[in-house]
């Protein structure tokens, strides 16, 4: 009954809840003793290696910063992001340690309870409004409650009890990812692990069937909400959830030790730490190799349909599993076609792309929160910016037998456009490279100019007029001057870049403001009105930030509107940039949504978006 309600009230919550970030999150307390030991913890850390402290930081208070890009992708490659910041398992390790604990001292029961609880709290605090943890201490006490009182309480109803609790206080909550996907996966665990574990135990050892359960478990139960991220399966994803698994609980407590001895010795802190960062370190191992392997992500059916299917093959599992176990068979042969319709779905519109990728125009690689668009005819190729990831460009770039690049556009030098320049450079010849006259002191200048220097590649400051050809469409540099004084920052120094024919034009505006848009659209007047009047695909501005000119997308009213976004703690795509590409009458497509975006221009131009036949 009480899980029924927790569906229907997150149902009403998610449709007609507000629409901004959790109350709770806004106002969650700060306390300065909390941010002291948070501070010397940090001061203290040391470890074998550089991810793997940071991986000590993530698990102890849910501090991401330390952790590499590098490492940070290959776990999402894994879906193992839930160990880069603290979990609800996190919680229980440590709750559960501390109660254990003083069980074995011999504390009596009602005393054991409040120093849980205490822990709790202070735990809670000390990681900070993480929606994970929030779910957890909240399902937490009402178990607490109901063992204190001598009632009891089921784990499912108490996680039922949590989410009314949380979303009745906090409705916006509904439509928070991270409460979504805690509350997802522990349902998975409830439901679905104990009858997985009681099969695969006739094989299996015991731990093994363990472990593998759990993982599967929240791992299905999780899918439908990471669809929303990204359209693509984990392969190896339980593998690597159980090869890792058994450290988590060693760096957690270790971590949570140092933490508390940082307040009385920064050394003796790192001390401990280092020992935490050895079994991280695992982890670290783990995820370099795992994510290496072939196809360690496959495509899956895109938006709305990919949720619904594997959300009806999850409701099926279940209640064969569960409540509606004595008609098992048929639900299971529910699930089973469902699966086998998916799969020959998503196999189909890989297929379909990679077929098509050969033959486009117009290609806007997936490379998370970032901008990398390649254009080619007649044999000839032209790519503005890189991206900021090696892997993500180098696999685009492969999957479009790109081998040479006859214009590499650099627009500035922001890591999310000109990181991944090793991965686009990898096995590849580049003619000429251009690059923003904007002076601009930041290391990674000079990384790129070095790989560059390497390879021998012939580089050019771009400007305002300096123009060429690819194929049979003429490029043209609209803006800045060669120095870009006229630049404030290094967004506004973008170079802007223009592609055409006799029917269809690219302008790719790299990251420019407000202010750029406008001086683009007083000083190149003739040239974007040449655009406009063809069949004009835009590169949205700085990935859809809320920096964007009304007047110019009014202006130019391009036929699609391209948004190269990932996944980010900024916002974007905003609903200023989507509303304005809205309303100029644009197609708008979305790398966050539909993975790689593709145009053919021929008689009708034809769009194919994460693997499928959009128009």
């Amino acid at each position: 009954m009480n899980l029924a309600l927790a569906i229907l009230l997150w149902v009403i919550s998610f449709v007609f809840g507000p629409k901004g970030e959790s109350e709770i999150k806004q106002n969650y307390p700060e306390v300065e003793l909390v941010d002291w030991f948070r501070e010397r913890f940090m001061l203290s850390l040391n470890g074998v290696g550089s991810d793997a402290v940071g991986l000590v930081a993530g698990l102890t208070i849910g501090e991401r910063s330390l952790l590499s890009d590098e490492v940070e992708i290959q776990m999402k490659t894994l879906s193992l992001t839930h160990l880069v910041a603290v979990s609800g398992a996190n919680l229980a390790i440590v709750v559960g340690a501390v109660y254990f604990l003083l069980a074995g001292l011999g504390f009596r029961r009602n005393l054991r309870f409040l120093i849980a609880l205490i822990a709790m709290v202070s735990y809670v605090l000390l990681v900070g409004p993480e929606s994970s943890v929030i779910r957890a201490a909240t399902m937490a006490l009402f178990v607490m409650v109901g063992l204190w009182l001598g009632r009891g309480s089921t784990p499912l109803n108490s996680l039922s009890l949590a989410i009314i609790a949380l979303l009745v206080f906090d409705p916006a909550l509904s439509r928070d990812i991270g409460f979504a996907l805690s509350a997802f996966a522990t349902a998975g665990l409830l439901i679905l692990a104990e009858p997985i574990f009681e099969y695969l135990k006739r094989f299996l050892p015991d731990f093994l069937a363990l472990g593998i359960a759990a993982s599967f478990s929240a791992q299905l139960f999780t899918t439908p909400v990471l669809l929303i991220l990204q359209p693509s399966i984990p392969v190896y994803s339980v593998l690597a959830n159980v090869i890792v698994e058994p450290v988590v609980a060693p760096v957690t407590i270790l971590g949570i030790l140092s933490v508390i001895v940082s307040g009385v010795s920064i050394p003796l802190a790192g001390g401990i730490s280092y020992l935490a960062s050895i079994f991280a370190n695992w982890i670290v191992v783990v995820a370099s190799e795992l994510a290496s392997w072939p196809s360690a992500r496959v495509h899956f059916v895109n938006g709305i349909y990919g949720i619904l299917l594997v959300g009806l093959i999850v409701v099926a599992i279940a209640l064969s599993l569960g409540a509606l176990r004595q008609i098992a068979i048929p639900l299971r042969a529910l699930a089973a076609t469902v699966t086998i319709f998916a799969i020959a779905w998503s196999a189909s519109d890989v297929l379909r792309f990679e077929n098509f990728a050969g033959d486009f125009s117009l290609l806007a690689c997936d490379v998370g929160q970032g901008d990398a668009l390649v254009f080619q005819d007649s044999g000839m190729v032209a790519v503005i910016d890189v991206g900021p990831d090696d892997q993500a460009i180098d696999q685009c770039l492969r999957s479009a037998s790109i081998s040479h690049i006859d214009l590499l556009v650099l627009t500035h030098f922001d890591s999310d456009h000109v990181a991944g320049i090793r991965g686009a450079l990898n096995n590849r010849s580049v003619g000429l490279a251009l690059v923003s006259g904007f002076e601009d002191d930041r290391p990674l200048v000079q990384v790129v100019e070095s790989e560059l220097r390497a390879r021998t590649v012939e580089v050019m400051v771009g400007r305002a007029g300096l123009s060429g050809q690819i194929g049979g469409y003429n490029w043209k540099i609209l803006q800045p001057s060669f120095d870009a004084l006229e630049a404030g920052d290094s967004n506004d120094a973008s170079l802007v870049a223009a592609i055409w024919n006799q029917e269809n034009s690219v302008l790719a505006l790299g990251d420019l403001g407000t202010g750029g848009q406008l001086r683009l659209l007083r000083n190149s007047m003739p040239d974007l009105s040449m655009l406009r009047q063809k069949r004009l695909t835009l590169k949205v501005a700085h990935h859809g930030s809320a920096d964007q000119s009304a007047e110019l997308m009014e202006y130019l009213r391009p036929d699609y509107a391209i948004f190269s976004v990932g996944r980010n703690d900024y916002g974007h795509p905003t609903d200023k940039a989507l509303s304005l590409a809205a309303l100029s009458g644009a197609q708008i497509l979305r790398t966050d949504i539909h993975g790689p975006v593709a145009l053919h221009f021929a008689s009708k131009i034809e769009v194919y978006s994460g693997g499928k036949l959009s128009t």
